[in-house]
């Protein structure tokens, strides 16, 4: 299973769930099998007995009823959701990973919800829904899920696997990033101190802490006329600039001298607004 290790490692848990997921439940798209929502008794039997044929599985099943100031059913609250949630057996485990299936019987919609801590930080999780499906066929989406109980270990190992080389990405790019730093803190200063310019050299960080690598750097260069050019520096892009840096200061200071006026050149935020005719376009 090809992963795209760019991305962060709960988007791509998530699209593993999901596809794990999707297809759990069924639609009686026949007509004609036994109607689970108008019987509300037999429904909850049926979930019952199926929760008690799960080995590595435990369940709760839970009954919502609807407010009694706004339905009334022979004097009682009428039963309207029925939901039932499956967690792994083992008590390590069970805060794990929830698979829930709910079921309104007075819409005859159901969901699939789906909640993951496998593979992830501490204090970080993944919610998945799957929503509206109309018309299910209870007892060919039970059977679905008891399949998917039985390749639970499976999924895990799978999700565990996405995590770990998630994580094996993560240093190998840190790694790469380093070597790349220091190219760039060794490079610049030696091609710098032969320019006879004067110089600095900064460094950016998007976060800090122990081993933090700087996200890019700023190279100022001193040139003529009062001026200062700032040269953007990133891991990615180093190899390719560095090699052109001082032709383009040449460049920048011939047409500075050559204008008739002062010239600054500036980066904008999104936050400025530009002028096209007579009218402020973003």
């Amino acid at each position: 299973m090809a992963e795209n290790m760019k991305e962060p490692l709960d988007v791509l848990l998530k699209r593993y769930w999901c596809d794990q997921i999707r297809d759990l439940a069924k639609t009686d798209s026949m007509g004609g099998k036994f109607d689970y929502f108008g019987n509300p008794n037999a429904l909850i039997l049926k979930l019952k007995v199926f929760s008690n044929s799960l080995g590595d599985f435990v369940s709760e099943l839970k009954e919502y009823h609807s407010d009694a100031k706004y339905f009334l059913f022979k004097g009682r609250r009428r039963l309207e959701i029925i939901k039932l949630k499956l967690m792994p057996k083992p008590i390590r485990d069970r805060s794990k990973l929830e698979l829930t299936l709910s079921i309104n019987l007075m819409t005859r919609k159901s969901y699939v919800f789906l909640y993951s801590r496998i593979g992830l930080p501490k204090g970080k999780f993944i919610n998945i829904t799957i929503e509206d499906i109309e018309n299910l066929d209870v007892e060919a989406t039970l059977d679905n899920m008891r399949a998917w109980a039985v390749d639970y270990q499976k999924h895990k190992a799978d999700a565990e696997r996405i995590a770990e080389e998630k994580r094996v990405e993560e240093l190998k790019q840190k790694k790469l990033a380093e070597m790349a730093s220091k190219s760039i803190e060794t490079i610049v200063p030696q091609m710098m101190a032969e320019s006879g310019y004067e110089w600095d050299l900064e460094s950016e960080y998007k976060s800090f802490g122990f081993g933090a690598v700087p996200d890019r750097y700023i190279l100022c260069i001193k040139t003529k006329c009062h001026k200062k050019i700032e040269i953007t520096l990133s891991q990615k892009n180093f190899a390719k600039k560095i090699p052109e840096i001082l032709n383009v200061v040449h460049q920048i200071e011939q047409l500075l001298e050559q204008a008739p006026f002062a010239v600054n050149i500036l980066n904008y935020g999104p936050g400025t607004r530009w002028r096209k005719g007579k009218e402020y376009v973003d």
